[in-house]
């Protein structure tokens, strides 16, 4: 099979690179492009879930990531307007079932590094960087990409399906002209990294997010480069402050203070500011073409499920396209790929990440105050505690989309 027409993949961030490692440790040539010179090491998504630390055990990957990743089992809703800690998820309680009861914290870089270091050692597996993917036909047989070179030449690789992979903007989504709708939310979110320890300060947890009607927050800790231990503290930012104020040391610090007044000033060793979409692809699919991660979905990150559920969509591209390749199936695998991850984004992914974001800038007094005794009495009913989990996990909407036909 070696031998065979590699399957060609537009973007090696964590899904591409894990899509494009499952098909060649299956025997599966794989070409993978990049526009990156090399793997991006800037803060951006950093949280496992629990069922896609299970479902990467077979890769490789979770046994390299483990060690050097914060297991965070814990995490805390707050009240920022009365100082309270409304209440405390336990992943634990899904000890019977998943083998992983925690989220592992660990930043997008070292995910996709792990990725690598297995998939580099396979004679089946390619990555070109940087290089560009400016154009995508297709026909009966195979996809036709035409990529640019560093040099700025154009080169054309042809494989029996493309897999995009290339985000937002993505061009293998654009070339089939296939819809992206949602919406953006007014707002922009800035995240910005310190040492400061908020768990010896104040008793957080490793995840927490901040309710407030106006500034709310979330804040979490990731190894850090050093393994020294960084805290992401995500915060909104309207459209209307330009971006040379909101990344301002002046910006970030009056928000520590009004959110998280515990130092003065914060020692800031990053800062990212981006917009923030809620979109889903009308179809995964056209013909040769598939779309998976954000190139199919995007999400707000308040509960760590974009990333999650990117790796999910490739995990299960890539089991069908094994099939369909080895003769032991049809192409009505992929529009079974389709039925079952595109709902789901939907279902899950869209619906929690938006009712995460409402419920913390919630702005009736009495809406927040009914929306806080919920979540006390969710996490008192073992039952309800387990079922809000299933589904803050994405364990719930694996096992639904499995169970699609």
């Amino acid at each position: 099979m070696a031998n065979e027409q590699p399957i060609l993949i537009s973007g090696a961030g964590p899904v591409g690179m894990i899509t494009g490692l499952l098909l060649a440790q299956q025997g599966i040539p794989v070409k993978l492009f990049d526009s990156l010179a090399e793997i991006p090491a800037d803060h951006r998504a950093a949280t496992l879930q629990p069922p896609t630390l299970h479902m990467l055990e077979e890769s490789g990957i979770t046994a390299s990531l483990l060690p050097r990743g914060i297991k965070s089992p814990l995490f805390q809703f707050r009240d920022r307007l009365s100082g309270e800690v409304v209440t405390e998820f336990d992943f634990g309680l899904l000890r019977d079932e998943t083998p992983h009861p925690f989220a592992l914290q660990i930043e997008q870089h070292k995910t996709v590094g792990a990725a690598y270091e297995i998939a580099k050692k396979l004679d089946t597996f390619e990555v070109h960087r940087p290089y560009d993917v400016i154009a995508v036909g297709q026909d009966a047989d195979g996809v036709e990409i035409t990529v640019r070179a560093p040099d700025g030449s154009e080169e054309k690789h042809r494989g029996p399906y493309l897999i995009g992979c290339d985000g937002g903007r993505s061009i293998a989504r654009k070339s089939q002209n296939i819809d992206f709708p949602g919406f953006t939310w007014e707002e922009r979110f800035i995240i910005v990294a310190t040492r400061f320890d908020f768990a010896a300060a104040d008793g957080f947890r490793f995840r927490n997010y901040v309710a407030h009607p106006d500034q709310w927050c979330a804040l979490m800790k990731v190894p850090g480069e050093e393994d020294e231990g960084v805290w992401r503290c995500l915060f909104p930012a309207m459209t209307d402050e330009p971006d040379e104020a909101v990344i301002s040391d002046e910006w970030i610090q009056a928000r520590y203070l009004e959110c998280l007044p515990y130092e003065a000033p914060y020692e800031i060793v990053h800062r990212n500011l981006y917009s923030v979409h809620q979109r889903v692809a009308a179809s995964f699919r056209k013909g040769r073409v598939i779309l998976a991660g954000d190139a199919a979905h995007v999400n707000n990150p308040i509960g760590g499920m974009g990333m999650n559920s990117g790796i999910h969509d490739g995990i299960n591209l890539a089991e069908k396209l094994v099939l369909i390749l080895r003769g032991d199936g049809t192409e009505d695998l992929l529009d079974l790929y389709d039925r079952q991850r595109r709902p789901m984004a939907n279902k899950y992914v869209q619906a929690q990440s938006i009712r995460n974001k409402e419920v913390l800038q919630e702005p009736d007094p009495q809406a927040r105050q009914r929306q806080f005794d919920e979540m006390r009495a969710t996490t008192a009913d073992k039952e309800k505690h387990l079922t809000y989990l299933r589904n803050a996990s994405l364990l719930a909407m694996v096992n639904e989309a499995n169970s699609i036909t």
